[in-house]
């Protein structure tokens, strides 16, 4: 059975109140003492509870992206996970997932980085590229995101969105894609190489909805745009990556 106590200030924050909840800081003041059965429940519920801010970030991006992303940049921040963060954590989790099943992250992001054709020389160059793309993939991946959002911002400029609401519904949709290749993971360590194929679609299908709420344009001119705003950001990523790693992989040969 769970002790209650009636509180007369917040332990947390020194709100005085005599509510289990507190009405500054919300914390719940309802146990006396802590028990081994409540930690592990509000932990639980705390992480994937489907009232917590997690489960009303995963539902919301599966039932209405476009929507959620609104309500975010309108204000509603507290009832979700801050877009940053989210995004953060997928591409770890994705990409740690990926090591752990034995693949390497560029071919799972979809990079080739190749020597074929070159000769001794070539080859000590790409992989020394390969090396420090694969050490680095999280950090630049996630450098990449602001650059898709000022497109947006470009693409969709009539809208009235600026450059930081735009990196929301980037960051949103971005930590969903490396949830979404987190669930292909196994599928791509048994060989099946159309998965890359089919997360990225799924993704950019994804996108194409969630824009259509977020910036109010047709399904028409939201996906002619998106698709420009895809080329665009993949071509931007590629030579963003070049202009770090080719520079690094020069220096240490050198």
């Amino acid at each position: 059975m769970v002790a209650q106590q009636k509180v007369g200030s917040c332990p947390n924050c020194g709100e005085v109140g005599d509510g289990p909840y507190c009405a500054s800081c919300g914390q719940d003041n309802r146990r006396a003492r802590l028990e081994s059965r409540a930690v592990l429940s509000d932990a639980f519920q705390n992480l994937v509870g489907w009232d917590s801010a997690l489960g009303r970030t995963l539902a919301g991006l599966v039932r209405s992206p476009g929507p959620m992303a609104v309500d975010y940049v309108e204000g509603r921040r507290r009832r979700y996970v801050n877009p940053a963060r989210f995004a953060l954590l997928s591409l770890a989790l994705w990409l740690l997932f990926t090591k752990v099943m034995g693949i390497d992250p560029l071919e799972a992001s979809g990079m080739r980085v190749s020597s074929e054709g070159g000769g001794a020389d070539s080859s000590e160059f790409v992989s020394e590229i390969r090396t420090f793309l694969g050490s680095y993939l999280n950090v630049l991946l996630y450098l990449a995101l602001p650059l898709r959002a000022f497109l947006l911002r470009l693409f969709f400029r009539s809208s009235g969105r600026n450059l930081a609401e735009c990196l929301v519904l980037v960051l949103y949709l971005a930590g969903f894609g490396y949830l979404i290749g987190f669930l292909f993971t196994p599928l791509v360590a048994q060989g099946h190489s159309w998965c890359t194929l089919a997360r990225n679609l799924l993704v950019l299908s994804w996108s194409i909805w969630a824009s259509r709420h977020f910036f109010g344009r047709s399904w028409w001119s939201t996906a002619w745009r998106l698709l420009i705003v895809t080329f665009l950001h993949l071509v931007g990523t590629v030579l963003f990556f070049g202009a770090i790693s080719v520079p690094v992989a020069l220096w240490k040969l050198s």
